[in-house]
């Protein structure tokens, strides 16, 4: 008996022991798990439970506004309220994409937009539902919020351009964000707020960075609802920086006006300073119709629009300048020696190189005339004789020391370049020698050559004020202090004179659009480029008369001018596409275009 007392005793010791061992083994395991829970894993379950009772939100910076020269706003920010969702606050997201979408239908582009917003963003993350909300939409919101779990309405921002349709070339446009933004972008804090615009062209694009300002951060504390119970911390916004340009709001709208029923340009100029005062592309369109998802309707209107309302043609209209070319030809004979002031040329309506003719827009000839009564009658023999002597390469030398064939960098971007041809780009991009047919073709501006009016414009200003401008539209980087141009001043006087006789001397090519203003006058070039070529048959049968023609067939029309003619100060282009003739329908526009310049800076003056 003692003995198997003994023995279930010591079997009981041994289970004792055992069971122990399975206590401890199984608290080690608890101790490990809670080890790993709170200490390794801790922050990350801290995070979790934090975000049951506290929302960490981004706040929209207001975007920089834009102001023209005189203060006036030409882009500002107005509030309104827009719709989210919050796809870890919702239930189940798709039923309550489904009862908004009842409540106020979108079209099925947003609709997608929402749906791979809601797959693809992180769930905390708001997505916007619907932008700029109605007040009956907020009530509709509102009365079914039981059925809408995690949407909000939220107070938003739009862009809006009170300043009509005329400054949209230079203040340009923002719109919603597109999965290339995001992709590009994907470090950047502004592009998880629902509802933010990004510029896109002119000032808006150009100054993206400037105008956008920094997002503001609030972290409150929220009920089971999501609903916001107390703010707990909140850093503020940094609006972006306001810009001011140069532009004259006033002359803009104006020169628009001028320019509504053409596909044409304008630019004005201050030839002491580079201040651009008035650009303008024609015809122009609304960029309020972009802050919201511009509708298909909308869009294709702009699209198919025949006079390409979308281009900037003042930056990136390519066209050959024609006669107007013939002031860098004239300089760059009066710099080499080629071209004597008072040496005449014999004018007879055409000369021969080889096989071929070439004919002066005059075909009886102006007889002989001197450099001044060239650029006076705008006679094409007299520059087809002078080119021969100078040769291309300085006379593309004299065209880039105008500013041809390179960026002018105004500051709003979508420049063209142009095109400057030499012997070696022919050779490069024709594979075919330079021929003395190119330096007659380029000595009127036509050929291989391509510019911008903002190119022309450019060098006028320089040719009228002497000075190496660099034009600009933004006041943060007009030059303090300009720099003469690199050229003998007489020489730039001789091709003034020549310009003043265009426009104020009897058979002058602008003569009928003459003007005085106080005193004050206007000198300029007419140039009319062919978009056709016309045959020796009708040559000499006669020139079917423009207006006779399809418009897609007529001449482009160009006038570039300066004014004052004694103290110049401003310089301007007006370019029509098909207009017909430079002395006709662009000097009759700059005519009046340049007499409200005057009439305005007469204004200013009087105000100091």
């Amino acid at each position: 008996m003692s003995i198997w007392k003994y023995e279930k005793a010591h079997v009981m010791g041994y289970r004792m022991i055992g069971l122990g061992i399975l206590f401890v083994a199984l608290f080690g395991v608890i101790i490990a798990r809670l080890f790993y829970l709170q200490v390794i894993q801790g922050e990350k379950y801290l995070l979790l439970a934090e975000k049951n009772r506290l929302s960490i939100r981004l706040t929209m910076p207001a975007r920089g506004n834009i102001y023209d020269r005189n203060g006036i706003q030409l882009a500002e920010n107005a509030k309104t309220f827009q719709a989210v969702i919050i796809r870890e606050d919702a239930e189940d997201y798709h039923t309550t994409l489904a009862h908004f979408l009842k409540l106020i239908p979108l079209d099925e582009e947003e609709v997608k937009r929402i749906e791979n917003e809601l797959k693809y963003k992180r769930a905390f993350m708001p997505i916007r539902l619907k932008d700029n909300l109605t007040s009956d939409e907020m009530v509709l919101i509102q009365l079914n919020m039981p059925d809408l779990s995690g949407v909000q309405i939220e107070e938003g921002m739009m862009r809006f351009y009170p300043a009509g349709d005329g400054n949209t070339p230079v203040v340009g446009y923002v719109s919603l964000l597109t999965d290339k933004d995001i992709s590009d972008k994907t470090d950047d804090p502004l592009l998880d707020l629902p509802g933010y615009r990004i510029g896109r062209t002119g000032v808006e694009g150009s100054q993206e960075s400037r105008l956008q300002g920094k997002p503001g951060m609030r972290k409150s504390e929220v009920n089971a609802f999501g609903r916001t119970v107390r703010i707990l911390e909140e850093s503020p916004p940094v609006s972006g920086q306001d810009i001011h340009l140069t532009i004259d709001s006033r002359l803009q709208n104006y020169a628009a006006r001028l320019l509504e029923k053409y596909a044409a340009s304008a630019i004005v100029v201050n030839v002491q300073t580079g201040e651009i005062l008035a650009l303008v592309s024609a015809p122009g369109y609304d960029a309020n119709l972009f802050t919201m998802p511009i509708s298909y309707k909308n869009w294709n209107k702009l699209l198919n629009d025949p006079h390409r309302p979308l281009q900037n043609k003042a930056l990136s209209g390519l066209y050959s300048p024609g006669s107007i070319f013939k002031l860098v030809v004239g300089l760059a004979g009066l710099e080499s020696g080629d071209i004597v002031l008072n040496k005449k040329v014999d004018c007879r309506g055409k000369i021969k190189l080889g096989n071929q003719l070439f004919h002066c827009w005059k075909k009886e000839g102006h007889g002989p005339l001197n450099l001044q009564e060239a650029l006076m009658h705008s006679c094409d023999v007299y520059f087809y004789e002078m080119a021969q002597k100078i040769g291309p390469e300085k006379i593309i030398q004299t065209a880039k020391k105008l500013g041809f064939g390179e960026l002018v960098n105004i500051g709003i971007g979508g420049e063209s370049k142009g095109l400057l041809p030499t012997a070696e780009w022919k050779k490069s991009n024709r594979n075919e020698d330079w021929r003395m047919g190119d330096t007659i073709n380029l000595s009127i501006g036509q050929g291989f050559l391509t510019v911008t009016p903002m190119q022309i414009v450019t060098a006028v200003a320089r040719i009228a004020g002497g000075k190496n401008i660099h034009p600009t539209v933004l006041k943060s980087a007009v030059q303090k202090k300009t720099e003469p141009l690199s050229v003998n001043p007489l020489y730039l006087k001789a091709l003034r004179a020549g310009m003043y006789d265009v426009v104020n001397k009897p058979g002058g090519t602008a003569f009928g659009s003459r003007f005085t203003r106080n005193g004050k006058k206007m000198a300029g070039k007419t140039a009319t480029t062919q978009v056709r070529r016309i045959s020796l048959k009708e040559r000499e049968q006669g020139i079917t008369a423009q207006e006779d023609l399809p418009e897609k067939y007529r001449d482009h029309a160009i006038f570039a001018a300066f004014a004052p003619t004694d103290k110049p100060k401003f310089a301007a282009v007006v370019f029509v596409e098909h207009g017909g003739g430079g002395s006709k329908t662009a000097a009759s526009i700059m005519r009046d275009l340049m007499q409200k310049v005057l009439e305005l800076d007469e204004e200013e003056v009087s105000d100091k």
